[in-house]
């Protein structure tokens, strides 16, 4: 296992308790993505998570077809039914953000926040955190921005840097 900083570390630790809290709220629920977030302006990190029976409320909320695809109902963070589910443990990291944007080069600064944001999902999968073998392999783990052009590019390039290939290939034509 890699070498974590302190603020990768914080990440992994309000995901963790908030992705825990999620499962004990919903136990019976079978989730199939979990993924950390930021604005455009990278103010702010959320978690985030859907479940099949989430995915199918919202399709029924919405009145969309079982035999309809649909695919942005299932892999866009804002529709997910467990978005933002416990942000408050977020809450000092993204005042520590704010914080440091004010003194840090936008460009660089946005890379690197999302760098520590993949390396905190890592983080937590070495730990088996979102389980392992075939349980493992019916979850994805991805990073993305909430009202940008370039999410499907992080959330393609996190993807492969965080999932197992296969899962990584099915995610990939989530859209086709």
């Amino acid at each position: 296992m890699g070498t974590f900083s302190n603020f990768q570390s914080e990440i992994a630790q309000a995901a963790r308790a908030s992705f825990d809290d999620l499962r004990s709220a919903r136990p019976g629920e079978h989730f199939y993505a979990y993924a950390l977030y930021t604005d455009s302006g990278v103010m702010t990190i959320m978690p985030a998570a859907n479940s099949v029976e989430g995915l199918m409320q919202a399709r029924k909320e919405m009145d969309i077809p079982d035999d309809e695809e649909a695919p942005e109902f299932k892999w866009s963070v804002p529709e997910w039914k467990y978005e933002a589910w416990k942000a408050g443990n977020f809450n000092a990291i993204s005042s520590k953000l704010r914080s440091e944007l004010e003194h840090a080069e936008f460009p660089s600064f946005a890379e690197k926040v999302q760098t520590d944001m993949v390396a905190a999902l890592k983080l937590l999968d070495s730990e088996g955190f979102f389980g392992t073998g075939e349980e493992r392999n019916q979850i994805v783990l991805f990073v993305s921005i909430s009202d940008d052009d370039d999410a499907i590019r992080l959330e393609n390039e996190s993807a492969k840097v965080l999932n197992p290939a296969l899962v990584y290939e099915e995610f990939l034509n989530r859209y086709c």
